[in-house]
This record gives C-alpha cells, sequence and structure tokens, in this order.
C-alpha cells in the first residue's frame, strides 16, 4: 500500500506542476480570448487537471466513466499531438535557445501520453464511445473553423495553440481529426481488453484500500447511532 501511494502521489505531483505551468504557457492566449472559448484553448493543462480529478475520484470510490474516459483520451491525444508539433517545427522549438525547454517538454509529454491508458474504464459502452468522439470533433472544429473577434477587436481563425509557422497547420489539423478519432477508439478497445497497465495495479490497490476505509467508517457511524 505505501509503495501504491507513493506512486499515485507521485502522478499526482507531476500532474498538478504540468497543468500550473500549462496555464502560464496558454495565458497570454486565454487573456487574448473570450471567456466563453477558454474551455476550448488550453488543451494539455486542461486534460491533465481533469485526468487528476477523475484519478482522484477514482481513488476514493467515485468512478464517473465519461469523465474517465474522456481524461485518459485526451491524455494520450495531446500527448502525441504536442510531441508532434515539437518535431514538426522542430526547427523553432530545438532552436538554440529552445532545445533545452524543449526536450524537457518532449519527455514529459511521452509521460502523458503513457498516463492515459491507466484511467481508462473497465467495459466502456457505445454511449461513451459516441460522447467521446462529440467532444473532440466539437474541440477540433473549434481549433480550427471557428472564427472569433479577440480581445483587440481582430478576427482570428481557430482556438489551436499558436503555432511558429502557418504553412505547417493543415498538417497538424489533419492530425488532430485523426487523433481525436483514433485515441477515441483506442481507448474503448483496450476498455474490453484485460492489459496489465503500468501503475494500474498500484491504482486498484489504493482504491481498495481506501474502500475498506470508508465501509470501516460507515460502521463505525451506524454502531455510535
Amino acid at each position: 500500500m505505501i509503495r501504491s501511494s507513493l506512486i499515485l502521489s507521485a502522478i499526482v505531483l507531476i500532474n498538478l506542476i504540468g497543468m500550473f505551468y500549462g496555464y502560464y504557457y496558454y495565458y497570454e492566449q486565454l487573456s487574448a480570448s473570450p471567456a466563453s472559448l477558454w474551455l476550448f484553448i488550453p488543451d494539455c493543462p486542461l486534460y491533465v487537471m481533469l485526468f487528476t480529478i477523475a484519478l482522484l475520484l477514482t481513488l476514493f470510490g467515485f468512478e464517473y466513466k465519461l469523465l474517465s474516459y474522456i481524461a485518459a483520451v485526451g491524455m494520450m491525444k495531446y500527448g502525441v499531438w504536442t510531441l508532434t508539433a515539437l518535431l514538426l517545427f522542430s526547427d523553432y522549438f530545438f532552436s538554440r535557445y529552445l532545445w533545452l525547454l524543449s526536450s524537457i517538454l518532449f519527455i514529459l509529454h511521452i509521460g502523458m501520453f503513457s498516463e492515459g491508458p491507466l484511467l481508462i474504464p473497465k467495459k466502456l459502452g457505445r454511449a461513451h464511445l459516441a460522447a467521446g468522439l462529440f467532444w473532440f470533433l466539437a474541440n477540433d472544429y473549434f481549433d480550427y473553423f471557428y472564427r472569433y473577434l479577440n480581445v483587440w477587436g481582430e478576427y482570428v481563425l481557430g482556438t489551436h495553440p499558436i503555432l511558429p509557422s502557418a504553412d505547417r497547420i493543415p498538417v497538424m489539423m489533419v492530425l488532430t481529426f485523426a487523433l481525436s478519432i483514433l485515441m477515441s477508439l483506442l481507448a474503448y478497445w483496450l476498455s474490453s481488453m484485460n492489459i496489465s497497465w503500468p501503475a494500474r495495479r498500484e491504482l486498484d490497490d489504493a482504491r481498495e484500500y481506501f474502500q475498506k476505509i470508508r465501509k470501516r467508517s460507515r460502521g463505525s457511524r451506524r454502531r455510535s447511532r
């Protein structure tokens, strides 16, 4: 149980640090955009936040399958998306002044992708798949096709992260839509497979431990009445 707690605590701590840095990274884009679009702008930190919330809820016996599913798919999708963006725009991200930060981000987003399957619920239904696909494809629409006015009165096309060069954005657009479909289907398929993903056992052990504590506390409350 101590080992499980340490592993899960490390995951939560790393995610919180990454989440806060991610929102800081998106600060200028968020401040220049209408508040009604904020949900569609900070992709990575949003799903790291949702994943952490879903993980803690699951640990304490309050698993919400749709939340866990969307969080898991988001971690996998945007982990791969960021890795691809770093490589596709490597002339910028791995330039003389950014290579160290970009190398750290590259490693962290490998971890982000790897965390996703940890939270995939067992035996998802088609309704979960349909809801997940709708959510991610709607996000993709806002990222690349929605035109809006920013706070300076300028028209902006899409809520996708600011990228160094416009000529490669169509490649990222195709990748984004493809990842929405592929990762949603992959997570749906994995939910029906008995695959022992790293740290999954620790999650199950910790969940069983906390559920036993909850049952004991409920029993003591009943007896005290």
